[in-house]
């Protein structure tokens, strides 16, 4: 059964390789291999960080689509100086167009709601497929951020998502 949980202590571990798999997986044909093996590199300060914040945070939020017992998406999203920010949204290949990143976009925007947040931002590479899912999700394009990563150049569409609008 595909289920959106909460993120716990016993799952970070899982929760981090699903990450790092998710991410490899998006931008295989545009970050140069160094910032993957960066990444893996830094697997075990990932978890510690994760664990650090799940006792101390209240600001930042971690949730895991799993099936059955395997964790199969993530998604993470902070409150950051009253401001919602979408932080990762990422699914394996096969739980993709299926209306699984909706429904965590839906428990991300049900808990600003609760806190009274009006509005999140999200970072997205203008590379991969995801702009089109936050252009048809009522995202208002603001700007291009550029990002260097290990020296490289890239570019990122920052974009403004109404709370509410993906209910």
């Amino acid at each position: 059964m595909i289920q959106i949980k909460p993120l716990n202590i016993s799952m970070v571990p899982a929760f981090v390789d699903t990450h790092l798999s998710c991410f490899q997986e998006s931008y295989h044909n545009i970050y140069a291999s160094e910032v993957f093996d960066v990444r893996k590199k830094t697997r075990e300060q990932r978890i510690s960080h994760i664990k650090a914040r799940l006792q101390e945070s209240k600001d930042h939020f971690y949730c895991a689509l799993c099936d059955d017992f395997a964790i199969v998406g993530i998604l993470i999203f902070s409150v950051l100086d009253g401001k919602g920010l979408l932080d990762a949204l990422y699914l394996k290949k096969e739980y993709c167009n299926q209306g699984y990143g909706t429904k965590m976009l839906q428990v991300m925007e049900l808990t600003f709601q609760k806190l009274g947040i009006e509005q999140y931002f999200v970072y997205v590479s203008s590379f991969i497929s995801a702009n089109t899912f936050f252009q048809k999700r009522h995202a208002l394009y603001v700007r291009d951020e550029p990002i260097s990563i290990h020296g490289k150049d890239y570019i990122e569409h920052e974009y403004v998502v109404k709370v509410g609008a993906n209910i």
